[in-house]
């Protein structure tokens, strides 16, 4: 039987939160198998009240992360995990009661390492003008119904040992959220990492997790993160492969230029949206309006 560090990065989501120890709670009830991580990425809110009372539990620890960020939350949790396989799961999600089960009939296969899952929406329809190629930037991830190796999974929902972890290495503090911002980036640059050193990521279809995304279905918050995204692209990519990022700079002003010709005339409201998320990317990308949303 393996043991489990479930890492949860927090920051002001205690309703979530809250919702989400007590699914784990409920569906895990072998609490000899896992250790439950509450990284707090310095909450302005009643964080550390509203997880206390789950302290009681001698497998559930708190632990206040000061430095703000996403990318130092997920660095304290591989810090401070002390079993073999760490677990990274969103405040926001539900479970199914089987995921550790799961877990234990991938990991007994010794070749593998990294591997992530079904990220799918937690009693909520994607709105009709939303591009299904952009469901991501809803939080939603499906790869379809059998397993494959793959280049890249959602931070909602995978997995590692931790010795692989370690080899990797820490996550980028320039990427990921800061407070509320909407940068991103950190696991895709992780999983880059762990590519080259070796490591194939799984996608197992089966571990399957239900994200609370409802305050995501709108088009200013797609359009903001589509313009984040673009920023924390264009930082792993200037760090990556300087071909790469000038092969991108060079796509990111074609559509710009088609979006300007085509995307405001677009027949229906998906073609229009796919053309706003792709200008916005671009905008980001090639470091344009950098203070659009106040931010540098």
């Amino acid at each position: 039987m393996f043991h489990y560090s479930i890492i949860i990065c927090t920051y002001n989501r205690v309703d979530f939160l809250k919702e989400t120890i007590e699914s784990l709670l409920l569906h895990f009830k072998d609490y000899s198998k896992y250790e439950l991580l509450i990284i707090d990425n310095k909450s302005t809110d009643n964080t550390a009240e509203i997880v206390k009372p789950f302290l009681q539990f001698p497998h559930v620890r708190y632990v206040l992360e000061t430095n703000q960020g996403l990318s130092y939350a997920r660095n304290r949790g591989i810090k401070e995990a002390r079993n073999e396989v760490l677990i990274f799961l969103d405040d926001d999600i539900d479970i199914e009661a089987n995921y550790l089960d799961i877990c234990d009939q991938i990991y007994s296969d010794q070749n593998t390492h990294v591997v992530g899952g079904k990220v799918l929406p937690y009693q909520s329809d994607i709105p009709a003008w939303m591009p299904e190629q952009f469901y991501y930037l809803m939080s939603v991830f499906d790869l379809g119904n059998s397993a494959c190796y793959t280049q890249k999974l959602m931070g909602a929902n995978y997995s590692m040992r931790r010795n692989a972890a370690l080899k990797i290495g820490w996550y980028n503090v320039e990427l990921g959220r800061k407070g509320s911002n909407l940068m991103g980036g950190e696991e895709v640059d992780y999983l880059n990492r762990a590519r080259d050193l070796g490591y194939q990521i799984l996608y197992r279809p089966d571990l399957v997790v239900y994200h609370k995304i409802g305050n995501k279905l709108n088009k200013k918050y797609i359009f903001d993160y589509a313009y984040y995204l673009g920023r924390s692209e264009r930082i792993i990519e200037i760090q990556r492969s300087r071909p790469r990022f000038l092969a991108k700079c060079v796509k990111s002003v074609l559509m710009i230029g088609l979006h300007a010709v085509y995307g405001f005339y677009a027949p229906n409201p998906k073609q229009q949206t796919y053309f706003k998320i792709k200008q916005l990317y671009s905008f980001a990308y090639l470091n344009l309006f950098a203070n659009k949303f106040g931010k540098k």
